[in-house]
């Protein structure tokens, strides 16, 4: 799973995500601003719905955490 801003602003800088997608429901960022987060699931190619949503919020929350943000829980997403 990746989130990027990948269409650069106009002085050739790639813009923040903070600016793109609300990510304060994780918390401050003791990293500082970023243009991509990224992480790697490794799953069955099928499984029922409850288990990929219960999966990617699991990743969502890891990727938060690997980026800075320490506040990130399933329970708000």
């Amino acid at each position: 799973m990746r989130i990027t801003s990948e269409q650069p602003a106009d002085n050739g800088v790639l813009p923040v995500l903070d600016t793109l997608v609300d990510l304060g429901p994780h918390g401050p960022n003791d990293n500082g601003p970023r243009p991509r987060l990224a992480v790697t699931i490794t799953a069955a190619p099928a499984m029922d719905r409850t288990e990929r949503q219960h999966l990617l919020r699991e990743a969502l929350v890891h990727m938060a955490h690997a980026f800075g943000y320490v506040d990130a829980e399933t329970d708000v997403l």
